[in-house]
């Protein structure tokens, strides 16, 4: 299928860059499913929100799609095809020139009914959970953690931060945060395991409403690219490795449509009735 039929169908071009990385099991029936229709089935949930019950026709069943999923999602499928595609990126965007810094923050956002750990952030009037990101200078995402609304930011961070093991951050000299990471314990964390050092960015004395905080943009601007796919407008996952394996396909989807652009595709595209 060369001509995509809806906004989040890959392009041949595109499709080239994920389907060498699919896991492939040798012996068994010859597969009859198509998996370029797969993927495009889970982007299409990621973009629209869609439920997986009332995926369109055009694509494989939803229990075969959500298999699919829930396969690539906890054997690390996710994680490679978007580590690789980060490394493609950043070295299309700087080659041979390292990155030495990166950011840390989180974003509280409301979940439909359900699920495991939810609370409350009175903070930010949000009940559901809080998504923990890093990112590299180019708001690239290194690491997710997704908790509770009611779980603090400081004592999160070393869990999130722990997770930067195996990801691109040798050269890494300095990880910026706001105020809410001003902790001792977790400055006593980072002094003893991490080779850089935690740099509070604080607002602007007497600054009223928002403020463009330096370097802090990275990791919002983040946040936004996250908040155009539907699906993550709220938490709408039952657990949280759904929740971090969608947080993955957003930026999986956004590098792949920065290395093979789409070009001459609508934003919408429909189909005639009958």
């Amino acid at each position: 299928m060369s001509t995509p039929i809806y906004p989040s169908d890959l392009t041949d071009s595109q499709w080239a860059l994920i389907e060498p990385h699919l896991p492939v099991y040798p012996g068994g029936r010859p597969r009859k499913t198509d998996l370029r229709q797969v993927v495009n089935a889970i982007f299409y949930v990621l973009r629209t929100g869609c439920q997986w019950r009332f995926l369109p026709k055009d694509f494989p069943p939803k229990s075969t799609v959500w298999r699919y999923f829930d396969e690539w999602r906890h054997d690390g499928t996710f994680e490679l095809i978007h580590d690789l595609l980060r490394r493609k990126v950043r070295a299309a965007a700087k080659p041979y020139s390292p990155r030495t810094s990166a950011s840390v923050d989180s974003q509280s956002v409301d979940t439909t009914c359900g699920g495991e750990q939810r609370g409350r952030d009175n903070a930010k009037n949000v009940d559901g959970r809080k998504r923990h990101i890093v990112v590299d200078s180019m708001g690239l995402l290194l690491a997710v953690l997704v908790t509770a609304a009611d779980v603090d930011d400081a004592k999160a961070a070393a869990q999130v931060l722990g997770r930067l093991d195996g990801q691109p951050v040798c050269r890494v000299r300095r990880v910026y945060a706001d105020s809410k990471y001003h902790n001792f314990a977790l400055y006593g964390w980072v002094h003893e395991h991490a080779p850089w050092e935690l740099a509070i960015v604080r607002r602007p004395k007497d600054a009223e409403g928002w403020v463009r905080l330096p370097i802090r943009w990275t990791v919002e601007r983040t946040f936004a690219w996250l908040g155009k796919c539907r699906r993550l407008s709220k938490d709408r996952e039952r657990s949280v490795s759904s929740s971090e394996a969608f947080i993955r396909l957003a930026m999986i989807q956004l590098m792949v449509n920065r290395l093979e652009p789409a070009e001459g595709i609508p934003q919408f595209l429909y189909r005639k009735a009958g």
